[in-house]
């Protein structure tokens, strides 16, 4: 064989080998995991990329972590597809499928909370507060208006209580974070606030907390979804659930995929588990 007859054959392998590689379907498809902005960039991608990896080598797919600049910016990718799938808080979850078609794949579990959260309402020990009712013509602070355990559960349990949540308490401005609320309380710039119940045992080493009491508990509420978008494949979200089911919570071999993320692991889920927080959210203005 002549040397111009192997770099015939050479070259056509090339051309035919670029054709196949650029037919539709013949390219693994690339799948963009949309992680809620509740961190900077760097920090979410350091806490999920051990589980993008995990969900690529279950799935044989790459999955790419897509990070929004906002939680109205991830809301907004959702409805515009531009992710695969979604990892975000319950409100969120809940808001976004209002405008789009969102199926929730797997429910969190993580380390401190499990897979079912609540809020708390915290006051001084020497405010005079001793109940939820006592809140009356006081001044309440709270996370934000997109934060569940630190705003929206809250806003039913003060409903439930019996006050009217648009008259009988002024709300500060948003304190942005629970360790922000945390301090208002207990420097008395507010009377009372709405937080995460595992974030006051966060602030010990930052001021007394034995100097705060906790008035009131709001009901449990299902955890953060993994979700599917509409653009998504039915047979992709499939595997992807049995990937994350495959994840039990406090499995030690679970550890290095999911301990930078504060996680134990996955259960079922379903979007009816969601409706009492529906409820929530509508007494809060945020649905």
């Amino acid at each position: 064989m002549n040397r111009g007859t192997i770099r015939m054959i050479v070259s056509s392998a090339v051309v035919a080998f670029a054709v196949m590689a650029f037919q539709p379907g013949a390219a693994s498809a690339e799948i963009k995991f949309g992680a809620l902005p509740r961190l900077s960039a760097g920090e979410l991608q350091a806490m999920y990329s051990p589980l993008a990896e995990y969900l690529s080598r279950e799935t044989g797919e790459k999955f790419t972590i897509v990070v929004p600049k906002d939680f109205d910016a991830f809301k907004a990718a959702v409805k515009a597809g531009q992710m695969d799938v979604g990892f975000a808080n319950p409100l969120i979850y809940v808001q976004a499928k209002e405008k789009s078609n969102l199926e929730p794949l797997a429910l969190a579990s993580e380390v401190k909370s499990g897979t079912r959260l609540r809020g708390i309402i915290i006051v001084r020990k020497d405010s005079g507060i001793a109940k939820v009712q006592d809140l009356k013509g006081k001044k309440l602070i709270f996370v934000d208006n997109d934060s569940a355990a630190g705003y929206v559960f809250q806003m039913l349990l003060l409903s439930k209580a019996g006050l009217d949540v648009n008259r009988d308490f002024t709300v500060l401005p948003f304190a942005k974070k629970h360790e922000n609320v945390t301090a208002a309380v207990f420097n008395k710039t507010a009377d009372a606030g709405g937080i995460r119940e595992d974030e006051l045992d966060k602030m010990k080493d930052k001021l007394d907390v034995s100097q705060i009491r906790i008035v009131g508990y709001t009901d449990y509420f299902p955890n953060w979804p993994f979700f599917a978008t509409a653009k998504l494949k039915p047979e992709m979200a499939s595997k992807i659930r049995a990937a994350l089911l495959k994840l039990k919570p406090n499995d030690p071999q679970n550890e290095k995929i999911l301990g930078p993320a504060r996680l134990t692991g996955f259960i079922p889920v379903t979007d009816k588990e969601y409706d009492e927080l529906r409820k929530a959210a509508k007494v809060a203005g945020a649905l």
